[in-house]
Order: structure tokens, then sequence, then C-alpha cells
């Protein structure tokens, strides 16, 4: 069921992601003094007094693309959502005082007929409150005075909003979707990839590396199935955005390594032209860490030069020697502007994300681990015999099993690959970040438990 959208327009540096954050209560967007942080429609559902509705946040307008070249794709994305929306928070600073490009906005907003709350934020000392009166030439009636900083009046904004709002039932929460996160280098195609799987511009694209400054949450279907994706600012390496002190690339970086822990999957965007670097093994590196699922997308195949049959046979074979393990990850080359192999990818990305959640069956891994000790016992080390007793999956998303022994600080990491080698294979693990742990007392659970923990039984 739909609900209700809310959302907060305004020039840039108003305030209006932090609004956003103050409605949600918590900081789900980029904030800084900087203008034109936010670019995109950002999406998230919030609560209040039992009414769920869903806030917008949007890019600040501006007219004048010599002062951002990015002006007019974001008006366009403020236009699409004011377009959906039930209620438009228009938001002016009562410090600044109204300005020509607060004028011109507002008259663009009024000819929509949609219903609006004039919010003039920034309203902490009480001086500054008395001097609202200046904005109703702005044709939106008594302006709401508050301050998203330090949350004054905010709840008696939100009790007008949710008046304002269309009646609707509570929403009904069930189908759980498949989560995946979209990750690169800047300029990989990450947005462009994004507006394909929803079908429609829902984030601006462009070649400017940074474009996009926070990670954008959507929801589309494919094929019967609901899938959310979260579009990434372009990670580039820490030492460079410390070096450069940008506050917004440092929140930036922090809200994608959020985005990669909130996912069952990540979908890593390598560039086809520039190969893979060791930025993208980095990124693969914090992917494992945080134990999600992978899949490798090669990205601009339609116009990679001088490629010809076995072009992508040899970038397979660079990934690989640099790890093993990555002979279990699928790699799929694509083109996002094309929609070239997007409809595998999405294949893809489903079969990595029940490979996550998969229950192997507790017999299944017994005779599995049984088999693979017995062709290839662990050999002696420091003058004890390495016993690796039984073994059992005690945990999906991410996948673990455990694995009984009295040494488990002398289990080689040879072994261990050939284990892992072992189970990829006959579990069909494949994309899963399959997790062994190796301890002196295995405490068994039973399939049951594991589906019930899924959410199965």
């Amino acid at each position: 069921m739909k609900l209700p959208i809310v959302c907060i327009v305004g020039r840039p540096n108003v305030g209006k992601s932090s609004l956003f954050n103050r409605i949600l209560g918590r900081r789900a967007a980029v904030v800084s003094d900087r203008e034109g942080v936010t670019r995109d429609r950002h999406y998230q559902d919030a609560i209040y007094k039992g009414r769920n509705f869903t806030l917008v946040d949007t890019g600040g307008f501006m007219t004048d693309e010599q002062i951002d070249t990015l002006a007019g794709p974001v008006r366009e994305q403020i236009f699409a959502a004011v377009k959906e929306a039930d209620l438009i928070l228009f938001m002016v600073d009562i410090r600044v005082g109204i300005t020509a490009l607060d004028l011109q906005f507002a008259k663009q907003i009024l000819k929509t007929e949609k219903k609006v709350i004039l919010v003039a934020n920034k309203s902490e000392d009480i001086q500054d409150r008395s001097e609202s009166f200046a904005f109703l030439k702005l044709g939106m009636g008594q302006p709401r005075t508050v301050s998203a900083l330090t949350g004054y009046a905010c709840f008696s904004l939100l009790d007008e909003v949710i008046e304002l709002l269309p009646k609707t039932t509570s929403p009904v929460y069930g189908e759980m979707p498949v989560s995946f996160a979209i990750l690169g280098r800047p300029n990989a195609g990450k947005s462009t990839l994004l507006n394909k799987f929803l079908g429609e511009e829902r984030v601006v694209v462009s070649e400017i590396p940074g474009t996009t400054r926070d990670s954008i949450d959507c929801e589309f279907y494919w094929n019967g199935t609901l899938f959310k994706v979260t579009d990434t600012a372009g990670l580039r390496k820490k030492a460079k955005v410390a070096k450069q002190k940008d506050e917004v690339e440092i929140y930036s970086n922090m809200r994608t390594m959020e985005s990669i822990r909130r996912s069952s999957v990540v979908l890593l965007l390598l560039d086809a032209s520039r190969g893979f670097e060791i930025q993208d093994l980095r990124i693969i590196t914090e992917i494992r860490k945080a134990g999600k699922g992978l899949v490798l997308a090669i990205n601009k195949w339609d116009i990679l030069e001088n490629k010809d049959s076995k072009s992508f046979d040899k970038i397979i074979k660079d990934i690989r020697e640099r790890d093993p393990l990555f002979e279990w990850v699928p790699v799929i080359s694509i083109s996002a502007l094309e929609g070239l192999r997007t409809t595998r990818l999405l294949q893809e990305i489903q079969s990595v994300y029940a490979n996550c959640h998969k229950v192997i069956g507790r017999e299944r891994v017994a005779e599995v681990f049984k088999s693979a000790v017995e062709k290839n016992p662990h050999h002696s080390r420091g003058g004890h015999s390495v016993q690796l007793r039984r073994a059992c999956q005690i945990m999906t998303d991410p996948p673990v099993v455990a694995i009984e022994t009295p040494y488990p600080d002398l289990i080689d990491e040879s072994y261990k690959r050939y284990l892992l080698k072992t189970f990829f294979e006959e579990f069909g693990l494949f994309g899963a970040p399959l997790r062994l742990n190796f301890d002196r007392d295995l405490h068994l659970r039973t399939d049951d438990d594991l589906m019930r923990f899924e959410g199965v039984a």
C-alpha cells in the first residue's frame, strides 16, 4: 500500500536535510553548510503519532547552471518529487530573509496547486521569529517558525502535517525484499544502473565524479520479486578523503559503509576501461568483513576499446589471480547505459541473496565434511595431531559452518581454503560470504533453529 508523501523543498542551504533527519529521528541524509550537497530524491518512511508517511528530501532549487552544472538535472528531480507529493514543506531561511530565488521557486510551486506548508527554518532566536511576517510575500500563508537544528516547534509542525495528509490505514509489512547495495569507484556508472533498474531517472547522472553524495534507497519489483536497492557515493581512498578534509566526502564514505551493513548482497561495479584496481580490492575486503554476498559487474562493456572474444576471460583471470576466493564470485559484463545483461544481473543478485540465507541441512554438512577430511586429513603441527571431529551450520546471512577441533589455532590457512572450496562447490554457495569457525566445543544448532532464525518456520 502506498503511503502519503511529504516532500521537503527549498533553495540551497535552508536546512532541508536537517529537517529530514530531525523528522526521521536519525541522520539519514548528509548535512553540510556547503550548498548543493543533496542532489537526488531521498525517500524514507516516517511515523508520527501512529501515522505512517513517506518523507522526501530534495536538492536545492537553482536556476543558474553557471553556478552548478547540475542545476538542471536537480530541478528535474525536485519537480518529479513534487508531482507525486500529497503535501509540500517549502523551506526558507528566516535569518537570510526572502530572496529572489525564494520568490521564483514559490511561484512555480503554487502553480502545482499542491497543499503547502511554509516553514521558516533556523528560528533559534526569539528576535528572528518576529521577522517571519516578511515571508507572507511568497503567497503561502503564515510561515511556521522552526529550528531543525534544535528541534524547536518541529512537533507542532508534524501535528499539522498529519492533519493535512490523506487518511490511510497502517501499512502491512511482511514481504522481505532482496536487499542489495551498488558500490564502486566514482563514475563507475552506479546511478545509471539504478535508473535502469527502476525504469526512470530517479537519481542525477553525470560524468562528473562524485555526483552522488548520499546513499539512496529505492524499491522495485522485477519478475514478481521485491528488490530494495541502495545507490551509494563512489568510494575513494580514505587517505585522499582525509587529506582533503572534505566533511561531505567523509560522511558520504561513512554512509556507504553503513549501506553495506544494511544489505544482504553488494553489487560491486567495475569500470571496464580501468579494469580491476587496488581500490576495488579494498572495497571487497570491507564487504567480506561485513559478511555480505558479492556480485561483480564489469560496466561500460559496450564502449570498451579493442575488445575481442578473449577480453572477458582475460579480465576474469586477472581478478582471480588477486584472490582464489573470486572463483566463487559471479562476474558479469554489462552496459548500464544500454541495459546489456542487466536482467541477468538481477538473476545473479537474487541467487546470491538466496545462497546467503540458505539452510544447508545438518546431515548434508556432516556428510560433505566427513568426506573432505577423509580424503585430505589435516597434517600434524607442533607435535599435535590436528583432528577435525564434526561440523554443523550455525548461522545464515552470512552462512557460518562451525567445526570442532581440539586445536583451533593450529589450522593451516591452506586447509581452510581447501574446506571452503569443498563447501562452495558441494553446497552451491556462489557469491555467499561463507565463514568457517573452528572451536574446541561445538554447540550444534538444528535445521529447525536456523529456519526459525530466518522466519521460515
